[in-house]
């Protein structure tokens, strides 16, 4: 049929298509698109009218996100349902693919809730119940923790303060840590300690720096990284394993990542994309990045970008968005990250050198006004993620499951969720995530989690206004 003919034929089921098609689509923003353009058929709540409901999940054309955009795109015209090809962009049909998607997960939020609230304490989940004993509270967010020989815990919090948790108490802070700039999303970040720390002490911060840079006349930093050791409650012998000169620095208070992994003598860090995301395709500057060096800040030589001129040597993946998980599967020894989305696209990848995860080229998001950001998700030479999440997550820390409290959890990947307030149990098999199970919902912005030397699971969660942390431990029911 002739797409105008189409287009009347619809306007006859939905009298709100009588008007100017630009003056429908106004500023392009998903919510405003979907209100001027679909409610009247579908339901202002996607609940569905003289159109199906979209969030039902049951989808008489076809469940993928192509066949929904090809269902926007070329229409039903014998149904009543026009051609929008030639009305929206490519990019406003993909905008509204991942709104259908987020509105479709929302519509399932309260449900969700209820069948995570726990009963009498306990938490039940398809492979374990458990129940939740409380650490310690902190004002302020706690932003990274790990674990010393002794059981003791170390945190960071991401004012700039480190704090060793003894017998359920804070110890600290201690003394003459870096100064960090607190900008924004910037602070302290993450602590790590290496994994001979009986034998050398070391302990890895990463935090955010300025170094009287400016961007535009305004302040700019970048994330650094440093170790040093603990003595009494002082830090010392601190030495500069990454630093990136004033000239890279960005005003931005966005994006600064950042987490570590280590690997038989090497150490793996992640740095976001800072707020610039088209400096993420570019391997001359070290934002939106995934770095290798030696745990002595050395570069390697075999690292995939160390001989090409120009290029930052210490890249070992590029195209990342906000990478604030990364850990090494014990199992395999491969390396695995999440990283922030925009509105949307949150993901899981695995990360193999050289290779270009994609960001801001493909993305399964959009921005977050609900303006469209780009309908390509796929590109040659560019990486799929082994799993991501429409609405996002807010993927911040990630651990693989390595104890014996959880024994079907074992060799689990857990990932931390804090604007959807959920700690996620993925399921890898052969390198592909196989399943996504939600075992921990409302109980605080989760953001991180780790093993216990005791073999519990540990989770670093956000709430209240002002700022308030909180460290649990996961036991299994009684």
């Amino acid at each position: 049929m002739n797409p105008i003919k189409a287009f009347i034929l619809f306007a006859a089921f939905c009298p709100i298509f009588a008007g100017n098609a630009q003056n429908r689509i106004g500023s392009g923003k998903v919510d405003e698109l979907y209100q001027a353009s679909c409610a009247s058929c579908h339901g202002k709540q996607l609940e569905g009218g003289s159109g199906q409901s979209l969030i039902d999940d049951i989808w008489k054309h076809g469940p993928t996100d192509a066949d929904i955009a090809k269902s926007i795109s070329d229409g039903f015209p014998e149904l009543g349902m026009a051609p929008w090809k030639d009305v929206f962009s490519e990019d406003q049909i993909r905008s509204l693919v991942i709104y259908i998607r987020e509105q479709n997960q929302l519509a399932d939020k309260d449900a969700l809730g209820k069948r995570l609230e726990p009963n009498g304490g306990v938490f039940k989940t398809e492979k374990h119940s458990f129940e939740m004993q409380k650490v310690v509270d902190a004002k302020g967010i706690l932003w990274s923790l790990d674990f010393m020989p002794n059981g003791n815990l170390i945190t960071t919090q991401r004012d700039g303060k480190l704090w060793i948790v003894k017998n359920g108490k804070l110890t600290g802070p201690i003394n003459g840590t870096p100064k960090v700039w607190t900008h924004g999303q910037g602070g302290l970040l993450e602590v790590a300690l290496h994994p001979d720390y009986e034998e050398n002490r070391w302990i890895y911060l990463s935090y955010a720096e300025n170094v009287g840079g400016f961007e535009a006349n305004k302040p700019a930093g970048m994330t650094a990284v440093v170790r040093g050791r603990i003595k009494g409650e002082e830090w010392v012998d601190q030495e500069e394993i990454f630093h990136a000169p004033a000239e890279f620095h960005t005003n931005s208070g966005v994006h600064f990542g950042s987490r570590f992994a280590f690997e038989e003598g090497y150490l793996f860090f992640s740095i976001g994309d800072r707020g610039r995301q088209d400096m993420a395709q570019d391997i001359t500057r070290p934002n939106g990045k995934i770095h290798r060096i030696h745990d002595d800040g050395r570069i390697p030589t075999d690292n995939p970008f160390a001989d090409q001129p120009g290029a930052y040597a210490s890249i070992w993946s590029y195209g990342h968005r906000n990478p604030q998980g990364l850990d090494v599967d014990p199992s395999t020894g491969e390396l695995w990250e999440t990283e922030h989305g925009p509105r949307g696209g949150d993901e899981t990848n695995r990360i193999r050198p050289r290779l270009n995860f994609g960001w801001p080229v493909i993305t399964y998001g959009m921005n977050y006004n609900g303006s469209p950001m780009t309908d390509s998700t796929s590109q040659e030479g560019m990486e799929q993620p082994k799993h991501y999440w429409v609405p996002s997550i807010a993927s911040c820390g990630i651990d693989f499951y390595e104890g014996n409290r959880f024994y079907n959890w074992k060799s689990n990947l857990f990932v931390s969720g804090m604007a959807s307030q959920e700690l996620h149990r993925l399921t890898i098999e052969d390198g592909e995530v196989v399943d996504d199970e939600i075992v921990l919902k409302n109980q605080g912005r989760v953001r991180d989690v780790a093993n216990g030397p005791d073999g519990y699971l540990y989770v670093s969660l956000t709430s209240g206004t002002p700022a308030k942390g909180s460290i649990y431990r996961l036991v299994p029911a009684k």
